[in-house]
């Protein structure tokens, strides 16, 4: 997750031209949500996979390996979102292990 927000940050501070970020992690019953917003000048999503950015498909393809999904929302003059969305497995506690209080 770090490095994703990582590569999202260093596009944002290269490209955007932004005067804010924000960087927001939710958490539901069985997700972490990641959301990494500027309002900067966006970009033509749609160019940039024709173009083969690679810091956009390192960033889904280290949310893939992780097993979580990578959203991108993005349009000239608009700015850019970049989603990130994790399942997490349910994990049994046992009252036994002193670990788990």
């Amino acid at each position: 997750m770090f490095r994703i927000v990582e590569a999202a940050l260093t596009n944002v501070a290269r490209h955007a031209a932004e005067r804010r970020v924000d960087v927001t992690l939710a958490t539901g019953i069985r997700s972490l949500d990641l959301t990494v917003c500027d309002d900067g000048r966006g970009f033509d999503l749609m160019a940039a996979y024709e173009s083969r950015a690679y810091g956009l498909l390192g960033m889904a393809e280290r949310a893939r390996l992780i097993g979580g999904t990578l959203r991108i929302d993005s349009a000239p003059g608009r700015g850019t979102t970049v989603s990130i969305m994790f399942h997490v497995k349910a994990v049994a506690v046992h009252d036994q292990d002193p670990y788990c209080r």
